[in-house]
């Protein structure tokens, strides 16, 4: 090995920095503009990944806000009795025990829920009992609310009658009572408007049968008011703020709850048995405190806890149960997450590869304009690491400065964010911008003056040939094979299922594979096109064709001009062509989800169907019970949605759906309810006539045709089926000897959302009303799907833009050879109009063919990876959604092209209108 001495080292650096300072100078504009690509392309490298981490931390706490009381973690312990205290031993310090329980509980939370979780709230209730005042009944229950906090206990209620519950008398015996049970007094209070609407005032004495522990008597102290009804200790407790009143067979029954202090609760756990006097503890989550970084955590976390709670049972000292559904509530927030980094990736990786590309473009468009110095060099002896040494120091501080201005950029219009990404593929953008200009320059000087001698042989020139192309297209398989298998492994495991959950970045790239593969075809493909268009212009009369075609051969000989016009243009249409899918999908999952203008969900009853037709506005409602799991026979369970079918078929059609099989569903039919089986059913009604167990009986059905998903409803029971089955709800109901309710009511109309709130439905407790067009809009408004859009379409303008500067740097490097041409054609008396055309001639099918092939590419990439990228979950739909091809991406596209390249062209001319004529006959070019 040849050691390196002091004057190969001086020969190699020497004079480097006035050089380097001397053709930057030179070309200074260049530069500029490769470093503003670079610096551009870092800073959307790192906003995009951070601005969908904000938009994602949104989108979790929005969802745990929106889950409501649903997200709140439930423990249920075991006996509220404490040890060493009998049946008949009344405990004092019953309700500190529970707050030094719900302490205990909260310290014994794994970290990722404690630390999202405030102080707990406490709760003990009875059952629901009957009770008499008088000659009238009622139900009622005995409860007990409290706080970690014992200072804010009195503060919960403020009694505005009597006073508060405090200790009973001790055990009475009812002397007209034979039963020799003994009789309970509990003091309780109740609301105030509550007390009014039921009729009770302080000193009234009541029973309640509890029959576990006898007869209890309670007596109302005290009338109270509630400061703060939507505080978190009163969730769930609907009874203890207001009375109600409900109708069953024409009967009225009222029902309150009965507020118990912790001075009268020991008094209650006497009358209850433990079983059903268990304490309730509520831990409440703080949106503010959970994003998309630690979701994942706390769903692990929960999950952990419901599958084994033990160690909240041994801070307890009982049993204990947690319930809540915050862990799947992340869980479905954490799919949409997952799709949208995925979408994220796809178009940092796909900017940054197209800025290298065009940074690619600049740096060889460099080197062309700096060759002849470069030749001189190398013929006084320069050697290759000179030439390589002087082209880092100049190209590697303004990479880094570059870059170092895109990353402050970045940072001064979305604050960083741990975990965000974006920073490994800007750091390969900044060594490729330092790097790229070295590589260059050695390989545009590496055979200049080397004393490398041609073979003489012609066989030995055609064999070195030959070699030259199997190298070439052994490189372009190896990128259509590189393409392929990042496709096929997308499109079998998407871009997230790895074993560290991320996005693996070669995945992520597959689009931009497929582009780059895609326009090696395109390359193939355009020189015998031009050569048949050449053919073509020779046997016509005219200059500008014949010219033009042979200029074009000439400025595509390289691949890395198409390649970088291709790719830019090809996930233009990929973005927008996303944007439109997504759009469509959105519009048809609100339809699939919604299924009307109106959808009720929950305790809804025939007369609503009845009162909801007869509203202003309204046109067709349709009432949908469900009687999940039921079995049908062969062991075979399935949902049996009964359906008014004549409705529900002419609400399907008014959103564009078949409903034939609903209407040959009839109204009335003799003998068995015709019904709609779906296909995975099939083979089981086959076999043998299907029948549901009602109260009246076993019900027999008869399949008519099959049953498509459509209405997709709410499912409470948990048993697997096989399937559905749609029957007439009048039908069946006349068939089995009852009505039905209906659990589902779908509502068209111009008014269908004002007709419910005038019945007063959508306040109705146990009512769920959804709009179509407020879901939507909710839908489309959600902070993942708006920052998404707009990244979208964003990324679609930066591109365009790439593909614009990459048409001028064409143009630009070749712009000599062309200025040779029209120079001799200008001494034969070639006008600047001509000229004009001829190099608009020239770099229009270069223009055409990345337009063409981009288009197709774009369009083939969103239809191969709509699955892998998970862009269901950005619908909002039941399934991918279709492929949406539109115009508008294409003719942006082609938009931008055409005024680049009118630009370029109008530019040229005038810098060749400087030229004189007499000059050019004396030089022969410029």
């Amino acid at each position: 090995m040849t050691a390196v001495t002091p004057g190969m080292l001086r020969s190699t650096v020497a004079g480097s920095w006035l050089v380097v300072r001397r053709r930057s100078r030179a070309d200074a504009g260049l530069l500029v503009m490769s470093a503003v690509v670079l610096a551009v392309t870092v800073a959307l490298a790192l906003i995009v990944p951070r601005v969908v981490a904000a938009a994602a931390d949104d989108a979790v706490r929005g969802a745990v806000a929106q889950a409501g009381t649903s997200a709140d973690l439930v423990v249920r312990l075991g006996s509220s009795r404490p040890a060493g205290f009998g049946a008949t031993v009344r405990d004092p310090n019953v309700a500190a025990e529970l707050r030094t329980s719900e302490s205990d509980l909260h310290d014994a939370l794994p970290e990722p829920l404690r630390t999202m979780m405030g102080p707990g709230t406490i709760s003990v209730s009875s059952p629901v009992v009957r009770g008499r005042i008088g000659d009238d009944t009622l139900t009622a229950r005995l409860a007990y609310v409290g706080t970690a906090d014992p200072a804010d206990q009195d503060a919960l209620v403020t009694w505005v009658d009597g006073k508060a519950p405090a200790e009973a008398r001790g055990d009475t015996d009812d002397a007209g009572d034979d039963t020799a049970q003994d009789r309970y007094e509990v003091q309780v209070g109740l609301e105030a408007d509550a007390a009014e609407q039921v009729g009770l005032r302080v000193g009234d004495h009541g029973k309640l049968a509890i029959a576990t522990s006898g007869p209890t008597d309670f007596v109302v102290t005290g009338l109270y008011t509630v400061p703060d009804p939507r505080a978190a200790v009163w969730t769930g407790q609907d009874d203890l703020l207001a009375a109600s009143t409900t109708t069953t067979d024409g009967t009225r029954t009222r029902h309150v709850g009965l507020l118990l202090t912790p001075q009268s609760l020991p008094d209650a756990q006497l009358a209850v048995q433990p079983k059903a006097f268990a304490p309730q503890l509520r831990y409440v989550p703080d949106p503010a405190l959970v994003d998309s970084s630690t979701a994942g955590a706390v769903a692990a976390a929960i999950d952990q806890l419901q599958a084994d709670p033990t160690g909240l049972a041994r801070a307890a000292g009982a049993s204990a149960t947690p319930t809540t559904a915050l862990g799947s509530t992340l869980d479905a927030e954490g799919g949409r997450l997952t799709a949208a980094r995925a979408l994220q990736s796809v178009l940092v990786v796909g900017l940054c590869g197209v800025g290298a590309l065009v940074l690619v473009l600049a740096a060889r468009l460099l080197v062309a304009r700096r060759e002849p110095f470069l030749l001189l060099e190398r013929a006084r002896g320069a050697s290759l690491a000179s030439i390589v040494t002087r082209a880092l120091l100049e190209a590697a501080p303004l990479a880094l400065v570059a870059g170092a201005v895109g990353a402050g950029a970045a940072a001064l219009v979305v604050r960083p964010r741990d975990g965000a990404g974006g920073g490994a593929v800007a750091g390969a953008l900044v060594l490729v911008a330092a790097l790229t200009p070295a590589v260059v320059a050695a390989l545009q000087t590496r055979t200049a003056f080397a004393g490398r001698r041609s073979p003489a042989n012609r066989a030995d020139r055609v064999r070195l040939a030959k070699r030259r192309r199997a190298r070439r297209t052994v490189a372009e398989l190896a990128l259509v094979a590189l393409a392929v298998a990042a496709l096929v492994s997308v499109r079998r495991r998407g871009l997230t299922q790895t074993t560290t959950g991320g996005v693996d970045l070669l995945l992520a790239a597959t689009p931009l594979l497929v582009a780059a593969a895609a326009t090696l075809v395109v390359a193939r493909l355009l020189p015998p096109a031009l050569r048949a268009a050449s053919r073509a212009a020779r046997r016509r009369r005219g200059l500008v064709p014949v010219v033009a075609t042979a200029r074009a051969s000439a400025a595509t000989g390289t691949a890395v001009p198409l390649l970088t016009l291709t790719v830019a243009v090809g996930l233009v249409v990929f973005c927008g062509t996303t944007v439109l899918t997504v759009g469509a999908g959105q519009l048809a999952a609100a339809d699939e989800r919604v299924a009307a203008d109106v959808r009720l969900e929950g305790a809804l009853t025939e007369q609503d169907v009845t009162d909801l037709r007869a509203q202003d506005g309204v046109t067709t409602v349709a009432g949908i019970a469900v009687l999940g799991g039921r079995a049908i026979g062969t062991g075979t369970n399935a949902d049996v949605l009964l359906v008014d079918a004549a409705d529900l078929a002419t609400i399907e059609e008014a959103h564009g759906l078949d409903a034939t099989g609903l209407r040959s569903l009839p109204a009335e039919a003799a003998g068995a309810p015709p019904a709609l089986a779906s296909s995975s059913l099939s083979s089981a009604v086959g076999l043998v006539q299907p029948s549901v167990l009602t109260n009246s009986g076993r019900v027999d059905l008869r399949v008519v045709g099959t049953a498509a998903d459509d209405p997709h409803v709410t499912v409470t029971s948990t048993v697997p089926v096989a399937g559905r089955l749609l029957v007439d709800r009048a039908t069946f109901d006349a068939a089995q000897g009852g009505q039905t309710d209906p659990t589902t009511i779908l509502v068209d109309g111009p008014r269908a959302a004002a007709g419910a709130q005038a019945l007063g439905l959508d306040t109705r407790t146990g009512v769920t009303v959804t709009a179509r067009d407020t879901w939507l809009t909710t839908w489309q408004d959600s902070p993942l799907n708006r920052n998404l859009t707009v990244l979208l379409l964003a990324t679609a303008g930066a591109l365009a833009a790439y593909a614009a500067l990459a048409l001028v740097l064409l143009v630009a490097a070749t712009a000599r050879e062309r200025g040779r041409s029209l120079s001799a054609l200008r001494t034969l008396g070639l006008d600047g109009r001509t000229g004009s055309a001829l190099t608009f001639a020239e770099l229009a099918p270069v223009a055409v063919a990345a337009m063409v092939g981009g288009t197709v590419i774009g369009i083939l990439v969103t239809w191969l990876t709509t699955g892998a990228l998970g862009l269901q979950l950005a619908a909002g739909g039941y399934g991918p959604p279709a492929l949406q091809v539109g115009w508008w991406p294409v003719a942006a596209a082609a938009a931008v092209l055409v005024v680049a390249l009118v630009v370029s062209v109008a530019v040229e001319r005038v810098v060749r209108r400087r030229d004189r004529l007499g000059e050019v006959l004396r030089v022969g070019e410029r």
